[in-house]
């Protein structure tokens, strides 16, 4: 068996496991949400030790499991969006098993490079609500986080990878109608 063939079935392995892994912290977060959300509702009552609210003794405790609930809201939403990048990709890692240079793979790309800049916008979205918390708040609850330059590079490195792979297929197509 060739080694490039055990790379891809390394590469199959791992991406699967990562979608399940991402698909369990998604139904943590899913509990978490809802424990958030139905108390911040009041229909549950959480007993939290008044020493671990020291510095959020002047929030009103429905408006910390609020925070809480948006938090959970867009990790769900982040792990989803990763995990479609991770089908995505394993989709691809398969098919190149025999042949990448597919017009599939370029269409693949494409959504991976509009899903990579969904989780950008919405990990921008999650902090700047988080950040109209007061202030204790938003210290003590962390969702989202700053536009990354990496992911944007990483965006647009994927767009112009999908623009090669239409190349390539298109080429391919060129060829085969030639012999």
């Amino acid at each position: 068996m060739p080694k490039a063939h055990h790379l891809f079935t390394a590469t199959g392995w791992a991406l699967n496991a990562a979608m399940l892994v991402s698909l369990f912290l998604t139904g943590v977060l899913v509990l978490a949400f809802g424990v958030c959300a139905l108390a911040a509702v009041g229909l549950i009552h959480l007993p939290i030790p008044v020493e671990d609210l020291k510095d959020l003794k002047d929030i009103p405790l429905q408006l910390i499991f609020v925070a809480g609930a948006v938090a959970c809201a867009s990790g769900v939403f982040l792990l989803a969006l990763l995990t479609l990048v991770l089908l995505m990709t394993a989709r691809i890692v398969k098919s190149a098993e025999t042949d990448p240079f597919v017009e599939d793979n370029a269409r693949r790309l494409m959504q991976i490079g509009w899903l990579l800049l969904a989780i950008q916008v919405v990990g921008l979205t999650a902090g700047m609500i988080i950040s109209l918390f007061p202030k204790p708040v938003s210290d003590h609850v962390q969702a989202g986080f700053d536009l990354s330059p990496v992911g944007i590079l990483a965006v647009l490195l994927i767009f112009v990878l999908a623009q090669i792979f239409r190349r390539g297929a298109q080429m391919r197509a060129e060829l085969e109608g030639t012999v």
